[in-house]
């Protein structure tokens, strides 16, 4: 049993304080990523969790996402957590600001995506936890359900790149190489992270990427999706040193997307097949099912590790008779979209009291 002031918290009031990449009231949708951070640590602890904002001075959680970076305030605890190297990436290149935890925060990490994530979030050198893994990794634990496979490949894309917010994937009409051709609509199915607010949606989501033979994916929770569920993947590179297939290290001087490099490391990975390829070029579809087949080996993940450094008492979930996890009184109750000056003033008041 966990000594610690969060866990003796969430012992006393029942509910997990949980900061988290969520929803707004001008969304009707949510990032399928972000919104399993509630959802992992309600089916590990087996606890209600309400959420808290990131900059606070409410003791809490952090779990799923790259989002260390927009934590200040309070006691936080990670578990699982990414984060940018900026405390604004979006930010143009010139007003970029480092990323450093502030004055009026004391961070404890249990647990981090990967070391790059580590050394950012605790200050030090990697290693110094050495407890990595997205806890999304833990989701088949929960559910593993038979689904047939419908699609010989699915190719899950990252927000940057949809036209919309449309839970069907409309892809910007730049990007030429998601342009699929009629002998291979039946089987190439372009996959969103984007998905209506609810259990329901997001179940069937993980549904529509369990039917896929094969995985290529910008996003890197589908990376995770499909490497946890043991589904033959490739990450989906813009660009790189040849087009196709082909094999890139994971140090310094590698320009893949740091999340990407951050989880593979974690899994103790020097070096990542990829496939790449210019936006504005067509896809070969036959060339990367056939490289998918000829680069991918399942990876080996330590969950014990994952689930010893959880910061609450462990009691997960298990789905009642005749239903899956996902209609779970705990999960069907989780909020996942929130009025955000409401929830500002909320914390105020709390903290104020």
């Amino acid at each position: 049993m966990k000594m610690n002031r969060l866990a003796e918290q969430v012992r006393k009031t029942g509910s997990v304080p949980l900061s988290w990449a969520g929803s707004t009231m001008a969304m009707d949708y949510i990032n399928i990523g972000d919104a399993l951070s509630p959802v992992m640590v309600a089916l590990l602890s087996g606890k209600p969790v309400h959420r808290v904002p990131s900059r606070s001075k409410t003791m809490r959680m952090a779990c799923v996402g790259t989002i260390a970076h927009g934590m200040s305030g309070g006691e936080v605890w990670f578990w699982g957590t990414g984060s940018s190297r900026w405390t604004n990436p979006s930010a143009a290149k010139e007003e970029l600001v480092a990323f450093a935890p502030s004055a009026d925060s004391t961070f404890h990490v249990t647990a981090t995506r990967g070391p790059l994530s580590e050394a950012l979030i605790t200050g030090a050198a990697e290693g110094t936890v050495g407890v990595y893994g997205d806890p999304v990794w833990l989701l088949p634990r929960f559910y593993a359900p038979r689904v047939e496979k419908t699609w010989k490949l699915g190719v899950i894309v990252h927000l940057s790149e949809l036209a919309d917010r449309d839970p069907e994937a409309h892809m910007k009409e730049t990007l030429l190489r998601y342009g699929i051709p009629e002998a291979f609509a039946p089987h190439v199915r372009l996959i969103n992270t984007v998905t209506s607010i609810g259990m329901d949606a997001m179940k069937t989501r993980i549904d529509e990427i369990l039917a896929c033979e094969r995985i290529v994916s910008t996003s890197l929770h589908g990376m995770v999706f499909a490497e946890s569920y043991n589904i033959p993947c490739l990450h989906f590179a813009t660009h790189g040193p040849v087009k196709g297939l082909h094999t890139r290290r994971l140090d310094e001087t590698c320009d893949l997307d740091p999340r990407v490099i951050d989880l593979y490391r974690g899994l103790g990975l020097s070096d990542l097949p990829v496939y790449a390829l210019p936006r504005t070029e067509p896809t070969d579809w036959e060339d990367l099912i056939s490289a998918i087949d000829r680069a991918w080996t399942p990876k080996a993940f330590d969950a014990e590790a994952l689930i010893a450094a959880f910061p609450l008492d462990v009691a997960p979930l298990e789905a009642r008779p005749g239903e899956t996890i996902w209609e779970h009184p705990v999960l069907q109750g989780l909020v996942l979209q929130h009025d955000v000056k409401e929830l500002n003033l909320a914390d105020r008041l709390r903290n104020k009291a």
